[in-house]
């Protein structure tokens, strides 16, 4: 159970418990939770930790100098610090960070930041490095305690983007302590004689049941109440009161930019912001999800259609040499597009499958315009690059015309699941696809 709790915000890695003591002091003044490695083999964490916002880190925590000290504590920090981790700060707080070593050409500290990247390159951009000066014991002033309190103020003070992103993690904290305090009220007023234990477990197990509208057992309840903390927990992040952590930060953040656009930053985002990996235990059918065409005999069969015919809707053969390159660079895929609730209620007995594409961005403004059988969803990085299909920023298209259905018991052996649409973009085709269902034609003298 301890184990859940193993996500700590703040590490301090140092050997010296001169130097230790009075920052984990200083920490625990401000009221900051922090954990203290000491930077030996035996003392790093079984997984290294993935949420770590700050680390103050000694540059020396073995006897050795230059490469070896580098490499040690380099090392130490691949254990402690998983590379997905970010954004960091990393404070290097060392006697000997300026120093150059014999023989050696660069600092302490530049030596210990070239060696990590070289052995995480993962890191990269990830990391922000900031230099902290730590004097001998002998050379510390009486009042030193001050002044390392405001050392670590100062040496914080201009990261304005980092502490939005540090007061939104807080705010997401209060959130989750908020929901728990809404269910512990709750199941504690149910006027039952029982422990608050057994009360909680009866809470969750009620509002597992209720999420599931029959779909309800050891295997699919655990993803029924978090579905339903998830809403619990939406509900109170969008409460006004959470933006008064970041309000401070209207000057600057409600500034237009004026320097370029980062290149390929809209497509990148757009990446995180429309789609996301199937993830485990995903529904074989999950809605949203983008499948890839293995078999052409599969999709003929349920269309009725050849795989060319379907891409000739957008870039028909009269455009020759484009069409060649067309077929070449476009991939056919289909959109599934169930009702969530039909998923979580178990009542889906087919699947709703609408037919597309995802090609080169270059071809967004190429290929058929949306209209009421024809839409797309352009410029988002596609992050699931697979044979014929790379990395890059991509568009996809969809044709309502080209809709069919399929048991949602087993997967068709013809489909391979790729990626998933998130909900909003996936209700975007939904009811498009809806729409042109529902046209009405008639004649009337």
């Amino acid at each position: 159970m301890l184990a859940t709790l193993a996500s700590p915000l703040v590490c301090v890695i140092d050997d010296e418990k001169d130097d230790y003591e009075p920052l984990l002091a200083i920490l625990n003044e401000c009221f900051v939770g922090a954990i203290h490695l000491l930077g030996s083999s035996d003392c790093v964490p079984p997984e290294p930790f993935k949420g770590l916002r700050l680390i103050f880190l000694d540059l020396h925590l073995t006897a050795a100098i230059g490469k070896n000290a580098a490499s040690h504590t380099a090392n130490i920090f691949l254990k402690t610090v998983a590379t997905v981790s970010a954004p960091l700060i990393v404070v290097i707080w060392s006697k000997y960070a300026s120093d150059i070593s014999s023989g050696e050409e660069e600092t302490e500290s530049d030596l210990f930041k070239r060696t990590l990247l070289d052995a995480a390159p993962g890191f990269k951009d990830r990391l922000i490095f900031v230099e902290m000066e730590k004097p001998k014991v002998d050379d510390r002033p009486q009042d030193w305690r001050d002044q390392l309190k405001a050392q670590i103020q100062t040496s914080l003070r201009d990261h304005q983007a980092i502490e939005v992103m540090w007061s939104w993690n807080e705010l997401v904290m209060e959130s989750c302590a908020e929901v728990s305090r809404d269910m512990t009220s709750q199941a504690a007023s149910s006027g039952l004689s029982r422990s608050l234990q057994d009360n909680l477990k009866d809470a969750m197990r009620r509002l597992a049941e209720a999420h599931s509208q029959g779909d309800f057992g050891p295997m699919t309840a655990p993803s029924h109440l978090v579905a339903l903390l998830n809403q619990l927990l939406v509900d109170q992040l969008e409460h006004p009161s959470g933006i008064a952590r970041i309000a401070p930060h209207g000057d600057w953040l409600g500034v237009k930019s004026t320097s370029a656009p980062l290149v390929g930053f809209a497509g990148r985002m757009n990446g995180l912001l429309l789609t996301s990996e199937l993830g485990d235990g995903a529904a074989i059918y999950a809605p949203g999800t983008v499948f890839r065409i293995k078999s052409a005999e599969g999709f003929e069969c349920a269309f009725g259609k050849k795989v060319n015919e379907l891409l000739e809707e957008w870039v028909g053969p009269t455009k020759k040499v484009k069409y060649q390159a067309w077929l070449k660079d476009a991939l056919p895929v289909l959109i599934e597009l169930s009702p969530v609730c039909d998923l979580a209620q178990s009542n889906r007995i087919s699947t709703l499958l609408v037919a597309g594409f995802i090609a080169p961005k270059s071809y967004a403004s190429e290929v058929k315009k949306s209209s009421e059988a024809f839409g797309k969803i352009l410029n988002f990085y596609l992050r699931w690059p697979v044979e014929g299909m790379q990395a890059q920023e991509v568009v996809l298209g969809y044709c309502n015309r080209y809709k069919t259905t399929l048991p949602a018991a087993s997967l068709a052996a013809w489909l391979k699941p790729w990626f998933r649409l998130r909900e909003l973009p996936t209700a975007s085709i939904r009811n498009s696809n809806a729409a042109h269902a529902a046209r009405v034609g008639f004649v009337s003298l």
